[in-house]
């Protein structure tokens, strides 16, 4: 792997460890691995085809993933069609779906976190983490994250944190989710979030301005 695709983020708290970051396409699921090769190439497909159209190949993706049930990656992706599609009830149900058949993956967890913290419901968010809020606690057998992740994960905190009064960590989980991906939406309206509670906006500029030079890299491409 290429020194390029990788940033190494140190902990904000000596007592805890840092973070690797990589930047190259996303390991898959084991149950993905496991599908048979012209399914794989299919999925490939119609992950791009999809997020250009969604409505003219989320029949396909349905009948994909009636063939290949369980596959978190093609739940994931249907979900988006959905979404974007205006089929709201759907896609929730399925997020919710994902995680309790997929309890352990990142972006399941990540993804119905999203989903009950909108809903309002923070309670429930402590329990899909396992009460566990570091990412190298909860995944001890990893090495390394995905830049779509570790900016999924901290941007959701952050609001968490925000919801629960929690400022001090909020900021904290913005400040590590802007470093690996400064532009992505859910960071920018955790910026925004996090200035309507007093916070000082002069610190995020200096934040900004300070860490732009060292990341030379503007937006990643999503998962």
């Amino acid at each position: 792997m290429s020194k390029t695709n990788v940033l190494e983020i140190p902990s904000l708290h000596p007592h805890l460890k840092g973070y690797r970051i990589v930047f190259e396409k996303q390991k898959s699921s084991p149950e993905k691995e496991a599908l048979p090769k012209e399914e794989k190439k299919l999925f490939d497909e119609l992950y791009y085809k999809v997020q250009e159209e969604p409505k003219k190949h989320i029949d396909q993706l349905l009948e994909l993933d009636a063939r290949c049930p369980r596959i978190p990656e093609i739940a994931n992706l249907l979900a988006f069609a959905y979404l974007k599609t205006s089929k709201g009830k759907e896609a929730e149900a399925l997020i919710e779906k994902t995680w309790r058949e997929h309890p352990d993956y990142l972006i399941a967890r990540i993804n119905y976190g999203e989903q009950v913290l909108r809903k309002g419901k923070k309670e429930m968010l402590p329990v899909i983490f396992n009460h566990c809020f570091d990412l190298n606690t909860l995944y001890p057998d990893r090495d390394s994250f995905h830049y779509a992740e570790f900016r999924g994960f901290m941007a959701l905190m952050g609001f968490y944190y925000l919801k629960n009064r929690e400022k001090e960590k909020a900021e904290e989980c913005y400040q590590l989710a802007f470093q690996v991906d400064p532009l992505h939406p859910s960071v920018t309206a955790l910026e925004k979030e996090l200035s309507k509670v007093s916070f000082p906006s002069s610190l995020i500029r200096n934040f900004k301005h300070f860490l732009y030079p060292l990341l030379g890299r503007s937006v990643h491409e999503s998962i």
